[in-house]
């Protein structure tokens, strides 16, 4: 379980159905030692439980209400209309021990009042007004599990990941080479050559590398027949030896 609240008293919660402790934008507003406010996100798996003391008791769903909206301790603060809501201490018509009550202005149904959640207003033309909290769905009773459709599972197996049998390159200009630097612009990475057996130990190498969109592999090299290139400016005809292909990354 985990803990929120100030440091005279902290309220811990978990939630139903969850493996280990969820965090999530809780609010709890404490006064005179009495809680007054707490909110949290209902799960899919169950609803919040909040503990006080010895007592336990089952939270509504995040913002919706129940029968009469009693226990509401969301988090509206505007009505219906969209007037904003008065601090409740400083209207003071409820004491701060009235369950739900206490020095903010989120809409309630202290004792029960009203028909649903509402609140008194900043607006004088309209001294309370009722909220625009929805009722919960289902009486707030716990969703149903979803469960695959017959055949939508191949078995009860773990699936096992099969590498993709082609090739991560293309050819792209057989018998030329990339060029490694001209005067200081270098576009061989790593600025040093690899040797590989192979075109695709060639591409094992550089897709090491980041930045790697071609590479160049000399068959008839005999050391450092490999190389990585971050763009391909093809060596002249005439300078190209060793039976080169260039291949791009795809």
């Amino acid at each position: 379980s985990s803990h929120i609240g100030s440091s005279s008293q902290s309220v811990p919660f978990k939630v139903a159905g969850c493996h280990q402790p969820t965090r999530h934008p809780a609010m709890v507003a404490l006064s005179r030692g009495v809680l007054v406010a707490a909110a949290a996100v209902a799960l899919a798996d169950g609803l919040v439980v909040v503990r006080k003391s010895n007592v336990t008791e089952a939270a509504a769903p995040f913002d919706c209400y129940l029968k009469n909206g009693a226990d509401y301790v969301g988090l509206k603060d505007m009505t219906a209309t969209g007037r904003t809501c008065k601090n409740w201490m400083k209207d003071g018509t409820y004491s701060a021990l009235v369950k739900g009550m206490g020095n903010h202005n989120y809409c309630r149904n202290p004792e029960g009042s009203k028909a649903k959640p509402w609140c008194f207003t900043v607006d004088p033309k309209a001294p309370f007004e009722l909220c625009e909290v929805p009722e919960c769905p289902a009486g707030g009773a716990n969703p149903e599990p979803w469960v695959a459709p017959p055949g939508s599972k191949s078995s009860d197996v773990p699936c096992k990941y099969l590498s993709p049998d082609k090739p991560g390159f293309v050819e792209y200009e057989p018998g030329r080479a990339c060029m490694d630097h001209r005067g200081d612009t270098w576009w061989l990475i790593s600025n040093s050559n690899f040797t590989t057996p192979d075109a695709k130990g060639c591409e094992g190498q550089c897709k090491t590398l980041p930045g790697t969109k071609f590479f160049t592999h000399w068959a008839a090299g005999q050391g450092g027949n490999c190389g990585c290139y971050r763009d391909c400016i093809l060596v002249a005809k005439d300078l190209t030896v060793d039976s080169p292909t260039v291949y791009k990354v795809v």
